[in-house]
């Protein structure tokens, strides 16, 4: 865990912000890239890239608060808005930056699906660098385990002599276990959820690119494919994390429920845009 990069004099350089903006950035490099190639104006793409990120920041934050109340307080105002300690739900942020996405594209004469499927693609990259932020913060870990790539999380901050603060992982572990103490730097092993989720999209992230070039059925797709693709990782991932995730619906968390509406939703998709693009000539479809 390393929530802190660096300091200089009273500005923090946080792992977990720093990693979502190399995810943007990165993203939208090769968003901008691809719209030069099919003829699309990339600057249009950064415009909305840059609007939609806020927007998509909101709609997470806002389902976290309604997932975890306990944890927000009037006492800490600034704890609302600290993104950079965590908190963000993935599956609320989309379908606001979505819809954004939506409107962006019709004032700009672009095609919404093809335009979805410059983008798409790299959403899972964009998402893969969070996931690394999420690591050296210490949040979205795993179920204590003894597997050979388990790591434990480091007691934060390092000095034992100074009292335990921000380090959730290290707290859950620490006290389930006998051979962990206060005095104990780490806790047990753990699953590193975070890098598996990193692994993850990133696969996802190559799997659309390649569908999109040796395949790519019909405009916006790639949506569809994305959808079924990440929530039924995200729905497996889930079974390892240890970060208490709300469970309401057949010993189900929240997360592997959203997961399972996504990929649903991608299912239904995936053949109503097949259906629209066999009753339309190609020239229409997008």
């Amino acid at each position: 865990m390393l929530p802190v990069l660096f300091e200089i004099g009273p500005l923090k350089i946080h792992s977990y912000g720093l990693m979502i903006a190399v995810g943007f950035l990165t993203g939208l490099y090769f968003v901008q890239r691809d719209a030069a190639r099919r003829g699309m104006r990339p600057k249009v793409f950064a415009d909305m890239a840059f609007i939609s990120l806020p927007l998509g920041i909101l709609g997470a934050r806002l389902t976290h608060i309604v997932m975890y109340p306990e944890i927000y307080s009037w006492n800490d105002p600034i704890g609302w808005i600290a993104i950079w300690r965590g908190g963000l739900v993935f599956h609320g942020g989309l379908p606001l930056a979505l819809a954004f996405v939506y409107y962006w594209f019709k004032k700009h004469d672009i095609p919404f699906w093809k335009g979805c499927d410059v983008m798409f693609p790299y959403l899972p990259m964009g998402h893969g660098f969070g996931r690394v932020g999420c690591f050296l913060y210490g949040c979205c870990y795993g179920l204590p385990t003894d597997v050979p790539w388990a790591i434990p999380a480091r007691r934060v901050p390092w000095d034992i002599s100074e009292p335990v603060k921000g380090s959730p992982a290290f707290l859950d572990h620490m006290s389930s276990f006998s051979d962990v103490t206060t005095q104990s730097h780490w806790s047990h092993p753990i699953h590193p959820t975070q890098l598996y989720s990193f692994a993850g999209l990133m696969v996802i992230c190559g799997i659309l690119l390649a569908l999109r070039r040796y395949w790519n059925p019909y405009p916006g797709f790639t949506v569809p494919a994305y959808l079924v693709l990440y929530g039924t990782f995200r729905f497996i991932v889930e079974f390892f994390r240890g970060d208490h995730n709300p469970v309401h619906l057949f010993g189900l968390s929240d997360q592997q429920v959203f997961s399972l509406v996504f990929a649903l939703i991608g299912v239904a998709l995936f053949f109503f845009l097949r259906t629209r693009a066999a009753s339309k000539p190609s020239s229409e479809t997008g």
